[in-house]
């Protein structure tokens, strides 16, 4: 798989998800959220590149994007709706286009296709577009493709999903008869408290610049200040 498709994949997080998907037996997840941006397709990406280390055939399918980049990344041609296999370790990569047309809008269609990937990899990541946005004129939108899934796992990105956001698309998904894993909080935008304690020692550098780097190296070497809340 590309390094393009490792974006800080072997976190605790992701570990903490494989495990429970594979403790519940679950082989096809749909990775969304509730509005645009919020990290789902990069946690689509490092759950599939998770699951390839973990000896699974996985296919990840990026379904309906408003704007298409799995074939970008990957540095692959990707045929509208049909599956390529990428190298020897398992992975392929399919995309279905927001305009694919065709019979990709049928939610019988979309059943028939889901249950085909699941016949021919072990493990299927689907990347789609958010529960709240409209749905694609000549696609199948995020809600379809989560009401067919085994499982969901809703991103959400902290300080920006609104809470009422959240309880509506997991409203939504739920009465459409989809099954909801758990909420993954996408903390990328706030900052960690070594990042934080660094900003303040900077106002401190012109009066002691020597005690300032010292407090800087020490701060570095804090595995736990680095992390994030």
């Amino acid at each position: 798989m590309r390094d393009t498709l490792l974006p800080e994949a072997m976190t605790d997080e992701v570990e903490a998800l494989w495990r429970s998907l594979v403790q519940g037996g679950q082989r096809c997840v749909c990775v969304t959220s509730a509005e645009p941006e919020e990290g789902a397709s990069t946690l689509a990406a490092a759950l599939a590149r998770r699951a390839v280390l973990a000896g699974e055939t996985t296919l990840l399918a990026e379904i309906s994007p408003r704007r298409p980049m799995l074939a970008t990344r990957l540095g692959q041609q990707l045929e509208p709706g049909v599956p390529l296999r990428i190298g020897a370790d398992g992975f392929g990569a399919v995309s279905v286009p927001a305009d694919a047309g065709g019979n990709w809008k049928e939610p019988g269609f979309l059943a028939w296709k889901l249950a085909e990937w699941q016949r021919d990899w072990s493990m299927v990541v689907l990347d789609t577009p958010p529960l709240l946005a409209a749905a694609q004129p000549n696609g199948p939108g995020g809600l379809t493709v989560a009401a067919k899934a085994a499982t969901t796992v809703l991103v959400v990105l902290a300080g920006r999903t609104k809470a009422d956001k959240l309880r509506q698309a997991q409203d939504k998904l739920l009465r459409a008869g989809g099954h909801l894993s758990g909420v993954v909080l996408n903390d990328r935008e706030n900052p960690s408290l070594r990042a934080e304690m660094e900003r303040e020692l900077t106002r401190l550098a012109r009066w002691a610049p020597g005690l300032v780097e010292k407090a800087r190296n020490r701060l570095r070497r804090s595995t736990v200040l680095g992390m994030r809340a």
